[in-house]
């Protein structure tokens, strides 16, 4: 089954290319209406992903997604930002090489689609 994700930031580390490549359906959102959007009406969603670079508003972002979703929440670090991380289901540092934060990620999404069944 394709895993199907949200992603909300500015994609500086081409992230979306490497979800795709790796087979990944992405709904990329660029402003909080749109994600409010998304989460209001796409069904079958498995994670939202966050990436914070400047100009974006995470904590806006994530009180959204919790609201509206019990989604798993992941971020994608930016060494110069400092937020609170304990609100989300995995952290990747910004260096963190793809193959290790995809089989991350993945993990992630069958355990949280295990828990879902059961």
């Amino acid at each position: 089954m394709i895993a199907r994700v949200i992603h909300f930031g500015l994609d500086d580390c081409h992230r979306l290319m490497v979800l795709r490549s790796a087979g990944y359906a992405v709904e990329n959102c660029a402003s909080l209406l749109q994600l409010r959007t998304v989460l209001d009406t796409c069904a079958g969603l498995d994670a939202m992903l966050l990436s914070d670079s400047e100009g974006v508003a995470p904590r806006e972002a994530v009180a959204i997604a919790r609201k509206c979703s019990s989604l798993p929440l992941i971020l994608f670090r930016n060494n110069s930002m400092a937020y609170e991380e304990s609100g989300f289901d995995l952290v990747v540092d910004c260096l963190t090489p793809p193959e290790l934060w995809l089989n991350e990620l993945n993990s992630l999404i069958v355990r949280k689609r295990t828990e879902f069944r059961a």
